[in-house]
């Protein structure tokens, strides 16, 4: 179904990733989500044989995220960039911040009254860019951008997850339990022993 709205963003920073496991802290709440974009990069190589392209490979690159949020606390950006708060208030920025692994957890609306939901795994937010525009005889309201890149997981190569409200596997707390922790989904085999393809 069409996606219709953008409902809630939510960031969880990941605390371990290695052949053993993954885990996460909390989620915690990115109030006033304007919108997020996602934009997978692939590369893709062909060999030619007898004139004509005979095979090729496709690889994952990473993905290129997008959020515009209307507003975005001194302390969430601090967490987000891995800056320092300042004991007279605000963010201080130094060369040496190392932003920390996080998820992206997000809900949208869709056209057939459902919810589709989202995680993104493993990704860093980058420097925004900061502007400030005056007013031209009305007043506009100029959102808070930032950018970042995200990769598989090491522990299992996920990317992303997303499922909808309506699907017949989906939990029916979803609802109510979606946000309070990054859920990796087991992948499902089908009654013969075959993976089930998606």
């Amino acid at each position: 179904m069409a996606i219709v709205g953008l409902e809630k963003l939510y960031y969880a920073k990941l605390t371990a990733d290695g052949v053993s496991g993954v885990t996460y802290d909390t989620p915690i709440y990115l109030e006033g989500v304007k919108e997020i974009s996602i934009s997978p990069k692939v590369s893709t190589v062909k060999a030619y044989a007898e004139n004509r392209a005979w095979a090729q490979i496709t690889s994952f690159d990473d993905v290129e995220v997008s959020i515009d949020l209307i507003d975005l606390t001194n302390a969430q950006r601090a967490d987000l960039l891995g800056s320092d708060l300042a004991e007279e208030g605000g963010v201080i920025s130094r060369v040496g911040d190392t932003a920390p692994y996080i998820a992206l957890l997000y809900v949208a609306n869709t056209s057939d009254g459902g919810k589709q939901y989202g995680i993104l795994f493993k990704g860093k937010m980058e420097l925004p860019e900061d502007s400030a525009k005056g007013q031209e005889g009305t007043v506009s309201f100029q959102s808070f951008s930032m950018k970042a890149s995200f990769m598989p997981l090491r522990y299992n190569g996920m990317w992303k997850y997303q499922v909808s409200d309506k699907d017949p596997d989906c939990p029916a707390d979803i609802q109510t339990k979606f946000f309070e922790q990054v859920i990796i989904p087991t992948q499902k085999i089908v009654e013969n022993g075959e993976q089930e393809q998606g």
